[in-house]
């Protein structure tokens, strides 16, 4: 027997010499995977971690929205508020303006029924004209044709029918009239055509002297309005 069939007897199996260069590729393919999956998994979490700060943000604008439009209609209240005090006064700065208006309007009445019911009183022959209108003011009125009547048991007459009711010698009036029938300064004929003398109510502002010029001498009372203008 030779010496290579003594080393590596019959029957006896000669074992494989392992091969080492493919293992050591499979190592580092798995370590080149294993840093991908690694580098992946920090892009995912740097991903998130920017969803979480946008949605974050997306919350923090929101809550400063909500906060500014609850800001905003808290002001539009005040607003509101302040418009309908500024409408509430201004309703009754109207209303005062109504009244005063009204007001106004009567006593304008009220002048206008004294002064033509004085005149008429003067020119019947009343000699207390003032004193006859202190007795019977509060049967007068301004009728709709913008003349002054007066009510007898509650029916209006025309002042100059009324008058001469009253004027009557069972009346309790007769003895307010002249007897001498005089008619008073207001009467046809003694009413002054000259301004000559006399104060120009448009320039002393006396109201009951311009409505009763006016309505006994409108020529009078038109030289003298124009006298006062001048």
């Amino acid at each position: 027997m030779s010496d290579e069939q003594e080393m590596n007897p019959v029957g006896e199996s000669q074992q494989p010499v392992a091969d080492t260069s493919g293992l050591a590729a499979q190592i580092e393919l798995l370590k080149a995977k294993n840093a991908e999956l690694i580098g992946e998994k920090r892009k995912v979490g740097q991903t998130v971690e920017d969803l979480q700060r946008q949605i974050a943000e997306l919350q923090a604008n929101s809550q400063k929205a909500k906060q500014s439009k609850l800001a905003e209609q808290g002001e539009f209240q005040t607003l509101w508020k302040e418009a309908s005090n500024t409408n509430s006064q201004l309703q009754e700065q109207i209303a005062q303006l109504q009244r005063e208006k009204e007001e106004m309007a009567g006593a304008y009445q009220q002048q206008t029924i004294q002064a033509r019911a004085v005149s008429a009183f003067q020119q019947a022959g009343v000699q207390q004209s003032d004193h006859m209108y202190a007795l019977l003011k509060d049967k007068l009125r301004l009728s709709e044709e913008n003349t002054v009547v007066a009510l007898d048991g509650g029916v209006q007459k025309p002042l100059s029918e009324y008058l001469q009711n009253l004027k009557a010698p069972d009346s309790q009036f007769a003895y307010m009239f002249a007897g001498s029938g005089a008619r008073g300064m207001g009467a046809v004929g003694s009413t002054p055509s000259s301004s000559a003398g006399m104060d120009n109510p448009y320039v002393s502002k006396n109201f009951t002297e311009m409505i009763r010029l006016e309505t006994e001498n409108p020529e009078l009372a038109a030289r003298m309005k124009a006298q006062a203008a001048s």
